[in-house]
């Protein structure tokens, strides 16, 4: 390959006396040589000005050798494939699969790699807590909140704004619950892509990022890989069908409960969080001829968590202090347990006549399903008064057609292209059971009062269609590069059309290896949650959220081996979807089923009436900062040191943009409203306006103001360094540093009132008026992990043993507020721990409790 700018040579020869072999080279840079026994060989490698010797020594089947060349040896007459050259360079950040296979702490998962780049924070799982809400049993809600559940936080973007792909189609989640780990089996990942600034118009339906993962696409031999340690087991199979054509299969299995429990069940931490999950591939490739090229590809995964020992202890003791319990209303874990599982079905065709012209078609489809229970307690005695099942299911139809065009050698290249995404969610309430006399009372009252539980009652569902039509230029001469592009959506339940225009650059002196880069671009996405687009409880139509990114950048490369880059930025995100106590509808059809068969008479009175939408666009934010990364690298077959430092100091804040009333305020307002309808209402700068039939004016005024984000870090430090001593031993480590997420501090409590069936005094607590104004201690752990290879003439063996956690650190995440206790400063709250990200054993050792690491080992047989 290319070593200044990594990119494949084909159609090269190369020699090797000793195998008594002549190859070429094929597109992607690739010979596969066979030789008869391990040892040193020659390799010669013939280009248009010389030819380059170079001294390898072959220890293993299926061992890669990377060659690099100079501009100078390579001849005009060689063709040039500069499938990663022609990548936007700034804001973007890769990985190959070697890099990340092994690395410390990830339980033997690479994808994990991405927690460790620069301007990407882990933030709370989709499905740790219901991911919907219904009625208001909670006692203790904070005040305050800009966020919404998710994986990633990318550059300071919400957690639904980025998109998931595997080779090019949809990914619904990257993680299994928790966070625990991927979605992918660790050796069918190739190389990973993240973009988490302007990037390629051909990329839309995100405001935030883009994590593009590429799976192995070709393989050379029939070969098996089995990995089996304490809390999982995985194993991939790679054959060629023909010359031509080939298929990988891969599955995994994971049982952290099972080992856990049955090892050392007194060792799981109290707000321990597991799932078990599985997860699957399954990729066929046919190169029909030159010219035509077909994949097909099926993945999915699925998680199950359940309570634990541990918290079924801490549910049966239902009025103790415990903040596990249902009366302490702040815990993270599901309230009985959730099921979700994924899959994507996609196919892939290419057409390539020539060295000049190829298009690309691909057709999935994508399926979700979360299934979750609730329990509906009363807050006040803690009794249950009924649970159900809540059932959310949604289907991605996915389309993308893109043609590249070569209109002048390496130096021009143009791209188009077109997407079609339709979506259909539907969410549906089964199996309502009740365990209380007041069920009857409760349920009756929650629906006839509660638009949001009557829908998940009756079923709700949603379609919607975005089109995209994108182009790009990309003008590369000597060490300039220019990539303006453009991109027009269409969303249909707005019928909102945007133009997203994109321009990224970048000027390489190559004598230096010094880049200089810089880029903008606008980025669009459609909102994400059922109850936000339903036309019975939301509001059907809302907009599409925007992300104005812009960074800045430069790069230096020192040989082969090292790199350092630095970039700023800035992004400025409007018209996000926040939760609205204040836009209505006063014009909206009195038109819902139930209400026709229950309240005729109401209805037929009343055909038009107000209606609150409950969610508007009127969220704003910025998010700016600074990323440093440095990376050592290292061919996969030498012994030597390879990692990578990234630091990212930023700071994200968010409007909500919510009227703040007093409590005597509110009251006045809602005791005036109650007495008349509203006629209409508009908005400027200053807030709402609302005319009433009392022929009175209402301003809302908006006197919200900039709060930090929940996910606001500012300080992300990553250090992963491993050491290659030889063919037979590698160690390794990962150390982090983040400053911790804000929160709104409780300040003190309240008496409310004594309970009608327990006996207790219930506590409220007060929250401060400086929302997200307090952070806990920052979160810190250091993983190790140590290698030991077995190499045989058939494969290898890979022994490894893995500290996590290694300084045993309770990583605080939180803090509880347990109802029947007052506050009393450093008791009650209490702190939370992260037991997913951060795990740690908790043992009794001389009379006290202590925290350990978590261990980990395991094998990996190759064959």
């Amino acid at each position: 390959m290319n070593r200044s700018n990594r990119s494949p040579i084909p159609n090269a020869p190369v020699v090797m006396k000793e195998a008594n072999g002549y190859y070429t080279t094929d597109v992607d840079g690739i010979a596969k040589i066979s030789v008869p026994n391990s040892g040193f060989y020659s390799i010669r490698v013939v280009t248009g000005n010389s030819v380059i010797v170079r001294q390898k020594e072959i220890t293993q089947e299926g061992q890669v050798v990377n060659i690099y060349i100079d501009d100078a040896d390579v001849g005009k007459d060689t063709i040039r494939v500069t499938g990663e050259a022609d990548k936007v360079k700034l804001s973007r950040y890769s990985f190959q699969q070697d890099e990340i296979k092994r690395l410390p702490g990830a339980q033997g998962d690479s994808l994990k790699a991405l927690q460790t780049l620069p301007g990407v924070v882990p933030a709370l799982p989709v499905g740790i807590n219901s991911s919907g809400s219904f009625g208001s049993f909670s006692v203790n809600g904070s005040p305050y909140r800009n966020s919404e559940r998710g994986d990633l936080a990318l550059r300071g973007a919400g957690t639904n704004a980025n998109q998931y792909y595997f080779d090019g189609f949809p990914v619904s989640y990257p993680f299994h619950i928790g966070n625990q780990s991927s979605v992918f089996n660790n050796n069918i990942i190739k190389s990973l892509d993240v973009y988490s600034g302007s990037y390629s118009a051909r990329y839309g339906y995100a405001s935030g990022g883009i994590i593009n993962i590429e799976g192995k696409d070709s393989v050379k031999s029939t070969r098996t890989t089995i990995n089996f340690n304490l809390f999982q087991s995985d194993a991939m199979v790679e054959r060629k069908i023909t010359e031509n054509s080939y298929v990988i299969a891969a599955v995994r299995k994971n049982y952290p409960n099972y080992t856990l429990l049955k090892l050392y069940p007194d060792g799981i931490p109290s707000d321990a969080k597991y799932a078990n999950y599985e997860d699957f591939q399954l990729k066929s490739g046919w190169d029909i001829s030159k010219e035509h090229k077909l994949m097909f590809t099926t993945f999915g995964s699925r998680d199950i968590q359940k309570y634990t020992k541990t918290v079924d202890e801490a549910t049966n003791s239902r009025y103790g202090s415990n903040a596990t319990g249902p009366i302490g209303g702040a815990d993270s874990r599901p309230p009985v347990g959730l099921d979700r599982s994924f899959r994507t079905d996609g196919v892939r065709y290419t057409y390539q006549p020539g060295d000049k012209i190829s298009n690309t078609l691909s057709i999935s489809r994508n399926s979700y399903k979360e299934f979750y229970e609730l329990k509906f307690d009363n807050p006040l005695s803690g009794e249950n008064i009924f649970g159900l099942q809540n059932v959310t299911t949604q289907n991605i139809y996915y389309v993308e057609n893109v043609l590249n065009y070569n209109v002048w050698k390496e130096y021009l290249k143009f791209q188009i292209g077109g997407t079609y995404r339709g979506r259909e969610i539907t969410q549906k309430a089964e199996n309502v059971t009740q365990s209380s006399s007041e069920f009857s009372r409760i349920f009756n009252n929650l629906i006839q009062s509660d638009p949001t539980f009557r829908a998940l009652i009756d079923g709700d569902g949603v379609r919607s269609k975005e089109l995209g039509a994108f182009a790009e230029l990309n003008f590369s001469y000597k060490g300039f590069k220019f990539m303006p592009g453009v991109r027009e959506d269409y969303y249909n339940l707005s019928n909102q059309k945007v133009i997203s225009p994109r321009l990224n650059t970048s000027y390489t002196f190559e004598k230096l290896g010094t880049t200089f880069l810089a880029g903008a671009g606008d980025h669009y996405n459609a909102p994400t949650g059922i109850g936000q687009v339903s036309s019975r409880v939301g509001n059907d139509g809302l907009n599409l959220e925007k992300g104005e990114h812009m960074a800045v950048g430069v790069s230096q490369d020192i040989n082969s081996d090292w790199l350092v880059k630095v970039e700023g930025f800035r992004n400025i995100y409007s018209n996000l979807v926040v939760s609205d106590s204040y836009i209505q509808d006063p014009y909206a059809l009195n038109n819902q089923t139930s209400d026709i068969i229950e309240k005729s008479d109401d209805v037929f009175r009343n055909p038009i009436k107000p209606k609150p939408l409950r969610y508007s666009n009127n969220g704003t934010g910025h998010s700016e900062g600074v990323e440093v990364y440095l990376k050592k690298t290292k061919r996969p077959e030498d012994s030597g040191w390879y990692g990578w430092i990234s630091y990212t100091n930023s700071l994200t804040k968010r409007n909500n943009h919510q009227t703040r009333y007093s409590d005597q305020e509110r009251n006045e307002r809602s005791a005036l409203n109650a007495s008349r309808t509203l006629l209409a209402q508009t908005q400027n700068k200053y807030g709402y306006v609302n005319y009433y039939n009392d022929n009175q004016l209402e301003l809302v005024y908006d006197n919200d103001r900039e709060e930090l984000y929940d996910l606001d870090r500012t300080h992300v430090l990553n250090i992963v360094a491993g050491w290659k001593i030889n063919s037979a031993w590698q160690i390794g480590g990962r150390y982090r540093y983040l400053t911790n997420t804000p929160f709104t501090p409780i300040t003190g409590s309240s008496s409310a009132s004594q309970a009608a069936t327990s006996g207790f005094t219930l506590n409220l607590p007060s929250y401060s008026t400086y929302y997200n104004s307090a952070r806990q201690s920052p979160w810190q752990q250091l993983d190790i992990r140590i290698d030991k290879f077995h190499n045989y003439n058939w494969g290898y063996i890979n022994v490894y043993f893995e500290l996590i956690n290694s300084f045993g650190r309770r990583n605080p995440s939180g803090e509880t507020f347990s109802n029947t206790e007052s506050y009393q400063a450093g008791k009650n709250p209490s702190t939370n721990y992260d037991t997913t990200n951060s795990p740690y054993i908790e043992t009794m050792f001389g009379g006290k409790t202590v925290y350990i690491p978590l261990l980990n080992f395991g094998v990996e047989v190759r064959f």
